[in-house]
């Protein structure tokens, strides 16, 4: 005991990188998990792998999205259902139960997204809905994946973002002509 007690310096040297080490691994399992992320609103994960599935079970139902507009709309469900749950102004309907039945094995994330297609293709989002969701979206914390563009704010549309590009693509064939060559 007396050699540890000694060394007050070792002890601290010893004990800091004892802590540096133990933030850098629990600090891994969070960067592993958003790395395999499509998106992240409010802390809470979209995983890469559920877009693939949700964009398969709707392409195999015969239902072409992008995976760009499946990304949207995972990203939009939660605050959309938030909105509308305090109004209780629409409930999942007809329309949300035929596209379901139409996928078979339809997974929980699948369903997030029918829902919340469900519920801006129905118009039933009132005012106060609109007003709720456009402010909860304002403060939300969205984060998503490169592969599949940036969030675009938007003051029209039904969710009033989308997911893409934010600027159009500057090489554009004929804008930038070749330069003349000697002949």
């Amino acid at each position: 005991m007396k050699a540890w007690s000694a060394h007050p310096a070792k002890r601290v040297a010893v004990l800091g990188i004892a802590a540096i080490g133990a933030v850098s691994l629990l600090g891994g399992c969070g960067f592993e998990e958003r790395q395999q992320a499509a998106a992240i609103v409010n802390g809470q994960v979209i995983h890469e792998s559920d877009v693939q599935q949700t964009y398969d079970q709707l392409k195999a139902a015969k239902m072409n999205f992008a995976e760009n507009i499946v990304v949207t709309a995972l990203v939009a469900a939660p605050l959309l259902k938030d909105a509308v749950s305090k109004s209780g102004s629409w409930q999942p309907d007809e329309t949300y139960a035929s596209v379901i039945a139409s996928i078979p094995g339809a997974t929980d994330t699948t369903k997030q997204f029918v829902e919340a297609v469900a519920l801006i293709q129905s118009q039933r989002m009132t005012p106060a809905d609109v007003s709720a969701y456009r402010a909860d979206l304002k403060k939300a914390d969205i984060s998503v994946n490169p592969k599949y563009g940036s969030v675009v704010q938007s003051d029209e549309g039904p969710v009033y973002f989308t997911i893409g590009q934010k600027t159009p693509n500057w090489v554009k064939p004929g804008a930038n002509p070749a330069p003349a060559t000697a002949q």
